[in-house]
C-alpha cells in the first residue's frame, strides 16, 4: 500500500476510529429508539459497549502507541502493507460485529486477533532494555484480549454472564493506558505550550496514581459492590486529582490543546469517585462507567487525536474554532450522559439523544477537518 494514509499508524486508525465513533453511536441511537432493528450477533447493549471499547477506543490506542513507538526508539514505524493488514483486521471485525447474524468461533478469532497483531507490530520497538517501562503495553493488550474473550465466550454460550465483566475490564484497560500515558504527555505538553518549567510531579503521587488504578481494576472484578472497592476507588480519585493539581498552571485556559487533556484527565478522577459511590449503592453504576467512557476516554481521545494529527502532519499546534467546538461538544456529551439520568430520570430518552448527538457532532467535526490532513503528506515534506 502506498500513499500518505499508510505512512504511520495514527493516520488510518484515527480516521477509522473517528468515522466509526459517529456511525456506531448513530446506529446505537437508532436501535435504542426503534428506528433500526438490533444489529450483529451481540445483544444490543453489549454490542454498543463492545464496539465503543474494543472498536473505537482500541483503534485510537493502536494508532497512538504504534506512532509513539517510532518517537521512543527512532526506528521506522509500522507502515505500508503491514499497517494495512492490521487496520484491515480491525475494520473487518467491526463490520462482522455489526452485520453477522450469529456468533461463531471464526468471528471471535477475527476480533481477538487484533491484539496479538498489535503486540507483534510493537515488539521490535520495545525489545531493547531501554524500553522496559513501555513494555507495559503488552500487558494492556493482554487485558484487552481477556476482556474481549469474556464477551465472545458469553455470546457463544460457553461462559454465560461474562460479557459485563469483559466490558468493564476493557474500559479499565483504557483507563490504565490513560493513567500511564497521561503522566507522560500532559505535563510535557503543558510545559512545552504554556509553562516555563516542568509542572510539579511528586513521586508519591505518581506511584499512588498507578498503583491505585491497578488495584481498582482487580477490586472491581473481584467485589464490585463492596466497601473495599469503594475505598480503593476513592483513593485513586484522590491521587488522580492531586496529580492533576500538580500539572496545572494558571495560563492553561489560553491553550485549548492543553486544557482539553486536563479536562479529560479530570473525568478519569471523576470516574473513580463515582465508581466508589456506585460500589456502596450511592450512584448508578452505568452512569459511573460513562464518566470513564464518554468523559475520560472520549474527551482525552478527542484532544489527543487533534494534537497528534496536527503535530505529525507538520502543522502548527493551534486548533481551529471547530476543533474547540468539538472539545466543548464532547464535554457536554459526558456531562449530560453521566448526570442527566440521575437529575432527570423521567427524561432519560432525551438525555441519551442529546448526549449521543453531542458525541456525534464532536467526532463529525474532527472527520471533516482532519480527514484531509490524515490522507495527505506532511506539509513540511518530512516522512510520516
Amino acid at each position: 500500500m502506498k500513499g500518505a494514509l499508510w505512512g504511520l499508524a495514527f493516520r488510518p486508525f484515527f480516521l477509522g476510529a473517528s468515522v466509526f465513533a459517529v456511525l456506531a453511536i448513530g446506529l446505537w441511537l437508532g436501535v435504542l429508539f426503534g428506528a433500526f432493528p438490533p444489529v450483529g450477533y451481540l445483544a444490543p447493549a453489549v454490542w454498543h459497549a463492545h464496539e465503543m471499547v474494543y472498536g473505537f477506543a482500541v483503534a485510537v490506542v493502536a494508532g497512538f502507541v504504534l506512532t509513539a513507538a517510532r518517537n521512543w526508539t527512532g526506528k521506522p514505524g509500522l507502515a505500508g502493507p503491514k499497517l494495512g493488514l492490521v487496520f484491515g483486521v480491525w475494520l473487518a471485525a467491526r463490520v462482522a460485529a455489526t452485520v453477522a447474524p450469529r456468533p461463531s468461533i471464526g468471528l471471535a478469532f477475527l476480533d481477538l486477533s487484533i491484539f496479538p497483531l498489535l503486540s507483534f507490530a510493537l515488539y521490535p520497538h520495545l525489545r531493547s532494555r531501554e524500553m522496559r517501562t513501555e513494555r507495559v503495553f503488552f500487558l494492556y493488550f493482554l487485558i484487552f484480549f481477556l476482556g474481549d474473550l469474556f464477551i465472545h465466550l458469553d455470546a457463544l454460550g460457553i461462559a454465560p454472564g461474562t460479557a459485563s465483566r469483559g466490558i468493564v475490564l476493557g474500559v479499565h484497560a483504557v483507563v490504565l493506558v490513560i493513567v500511564f500515558m497521561g503522566g507522560r504527555v500532559i505535563p510535557f505538553f503543558t510545559e512545552s505550550s504554556i509553562a516555563r518549567r516542568q509542572p510539579k510531579i511528586s513521586s508519591v503521587v505518581e506511584t499512588g496514581s498507578h498503583l491505585s488504578a491497578w488495584a481498582f481494576l482487580f477490586a472491581w472484578q473481584i467485589a464490585p459492590a463492596s466497601r473495599f472497592t469503594a475505598t480503593v476507588a476513592f483513593a485513586s480519585a484522590g491521587f488522580q486529582l492531586l496529580r492533576l493539581k500538580g500539572w496545572y498552571v494558571p495560563r492553561i485556559r489560553r491553550a485549548p490543546l492543553v486544557w482539553v487533556l486536563h479536562l479529560g484527565y479530570c473525568w478519569i478522577a471523576i470516574g473513580f469517585l463515582l465508581s466508589g459511590l456506585a460500589s456502596i449503592g450511592r450512584f448508578p453504576p452505568t452512569a459511573a462507567l460513562h464518566a470513564f467512557t464518554v468523559g475520560g476516554i472520549g474527551v482525552m481521545i478527542h484532544g489527543m487525536m487533534t494534537r497528534v494529527s496536527l503535530g505529525h502532519t507538520g502543522r502548527r499546534l493551534v486548533p481551529s474554532r471547530w476543533a474547540v467546538f468539538g472539545y466543548v461538544s464532547i464535554g457536554a456529551a459526558a456531562l449530560v450522559r453521566v448526570f442527566g439520568p440521575v437529575l432527570l430520570p423521567a427524561s432519560s430518552r432525551v438525555v441519551f439523544l442529546f448526549s449521543g448527538s453531542c458525541w456525534m457532532a464532536a467526532f463529525a467535526v474532527f472527520v471533516l477537518e482532519y480527514a484531509p490532513m490524515l490522507v495527505r503528506a506532511r506539509v513540511d515534506g518530512r516522512p510520516g
